[in-house]
């Protein structure tokens, strides 16, 4: 038992030992970081490649419509690029307001509920790959901002490069304690790993969310697969396998909120399941693919301070392979390595502290996630503020085709999502949360109508029709009863939850003579 110990220890610190090493060789070559501004200067009046531009909006009215008209504005020759743009079940009135603008060809996915972003897309790239004299696609998300050079920029850079992967800059509107935890996290890991990994030649795990890669490159992984973090990650390593080497570029530059940071971290269990299928085929494989496989397994703060305080207390006190004097020196190294870190990342020594912050932040984001504790939280965070939770209450009528019953409808807005609740007496039937008031309560009327039970408003009044109005939440519409009664040219406004004596069913609409209809 002891000797499995001590080889335990042996191999984690021989663990540590390579980590330091990686680390101290990321800070000297993000050093070097100028040589990005050189390449660009160099390749500036390169001959422009022919690109495709895809966007991926789920509902992003506010932020889509500057980014087309950015798109329309680069500094790039417009005959050598073309914007499409993938709507995926979009309730909001991007679709009308980016047609006005034009410069772009409008893809709708999604009918009935959003199909995601990796489905969207690679049903987009099926037809987009078949294109002729195209060299690039990038991938941008909807929820990005871009400067007039974002396109030169990448033609610049994609000199001698098959993948690039840009930069994010999160943008705070409001300086909390936390966004600039999160914003000065993010600047060090691009700064130092990122930007020293691609000096060295080494691979960065994609971000579908500004990405760019060669028609060739597509012409032989054919396909993406963009569904999440560890889906990403797993993209890149077949990428790296294949012998195509995503490079980090600080030059191609997106912003964005920090209300859309994203932590992309993942799963622990996913690291280790992808490593461990891959492991036979590192022998078989370049030596950039061993090193990401290596690299997929960096330990983070938490795990390399345990197993180096634990190795340094145990060479204190008991004899070991490596003894106290070199264990102590590995420790000053990753110490001064990371001081120069400091100085090389550029980051301030006024966000230094925001920075020894981030640990402490990442153990209470495990800390909450621990099942028992995340419901205690969640308990106690669980009443919300009036401007982030609204209820009115309207009165109803249900018929049972012979009977009236009086009830009550609540209609709930609640963390941007709506969802309607039916009470009668003690009985209560609420729907789940949807995004729209009138899918809400459709779903509350069909469950009544499967039992025998029928709601008296004008959403399910033959007399209604919905106006589509290109709001989110759709809750007007139009009363056709004067109109069909030939007591008027024009429909009455109404809402969805209003009620009225001349109520008739929707089915009534296939009967020619609305008037015969008796409740």
């Amino acid at each position: 038992m002891v000797n499995l110990l001590l080889n335990l220890l042996v191999i984690l610190f021989v663990y540590v030992i390579i980590y330091i090493l990686y680390f101290t060789v990321c800070v000297i070559s993000s050093s070097k970081a100028k040589k990005f501004l050189q390449k660009q200067k160099y390749n500036a009046a390169a001959e422009p490649n022919n690109m495709i531009v895809i966007i991926y909006a789920r509902n992003n009215e506010s932020t889509i419509v500057p980014l087309l008209e950015a798109l329309n504005k680069q500094n790039y020759p417009k005959n050598n690029f073309q914007t499409h743009i993938v709507l995926d079940h979009c309730t909001d009135n991007s679709s009308n307001i980016l047609e006005f603008i034009g410069g772009a060809k409008i893809w709708r996915v999604g009918e009935n509920a959003p199909v995601g972003k990796d489905e969207a897309i690679s049903w987009l790239l099926e037809g987009l790959l078949s294109y002729q004299n195209v060299d690039a696609f990038v991938f941008l998300s909807a929820d990005r901002y871009i400067d007039e050079n974002f396109l030169a920029s990448i033609n610049a850079n994609l000199n001698g490069e098959n993948i690039i992967v840009g930069l994010t800059e999160y943008i705070s509107r409001t300086k909390t304690l936390l966004n600039s935890i999160k914003n000065t996290y993010h600047s060090y890991i691009d700064r130092i790993f990122n930007c020293g990994r691609s000096l060295m030649g080494l691979a960065t795990i994609i971000d579908s969310d500004i990405f760019v890669i060669r028609k060739e490159v597509l012409d032989k992984i054919k396909c993406v697969d963009f569904k999440d973090v560890n889906s990403e990650l797993k993209y890149t390593t077949l990428l790296v396998r294949s012998g195509f080497i995503p490079k980090f570029c600080p030059l191609v530059r997106t912003y964005t909120s920090i209300d859309n940071y994203k932590d992309r971290k993942q799963s622990v269990s996913f690291k280790l399941s992808l490593v461990w299928h891959c492991l036979r085929l590192i022998f078989q494989s370049n030596i950039k693919f061993g090193e990401f496989l290596l690299n997929i397994l960096a330990p983070n703060f938490w795990f390399l301070m345990l197993i180096y305080l634990s190795i340094f207390a145990f060479t204190y006190n008991y004899y070991f392979v490596f003894d106290y004097t070199f264990v102590f020196t590995m420790g000053v190294i990753l110490a001064v390595a990371f001081l120069a870190s400091l100085y090389t990342s550029r980051i301030g020594a006024k966000n230094v502290g925001y920075l020894a912050l981030y640990p402490l932040y990442s153990l209470l984001k495990i800390f909450f996630h621990i099942p028992v504790i995340g419901n205690i939280a969640e308990a106690l965070t669980k009443r919300k503020t009036d401007e982030e939770c609204e209820m009115s209450t309207v009165d109803v009528c249900v018929t049972d085709g012979r009977n009236n019953l009086n009830c009550k409808l609540d209609l709930i807005s609640e963390s941007g999502l709506v969802k309607a609740v039916f009470k009668f007496k003690k009985k209560k039937y609420s729907s789940s949360s949807q995004i729209r008031m009138v899918d809400a309560i459709k779903e509350v009327s069909d469950k009544l109508n499967e039992h025998g039970f029928r709601i008296k408003i004008c959403q399910s009044c033959g007399y209604f029709n919905l106006k589509l109005d290109g709001s989110t939440n759709m809750v007007k519409g139009y009363c056709n009863r004067l109109v069909v009664q030939n007591q008027s040219d024009i429909p009455m406004d109404t809402i969805l939850w209003n009620s009225c004596p001349y109520y008739v069913p929707q089915e009534v609409n296939k009967i020619i003579d609305i008037n015969n209809f008796r409740d």
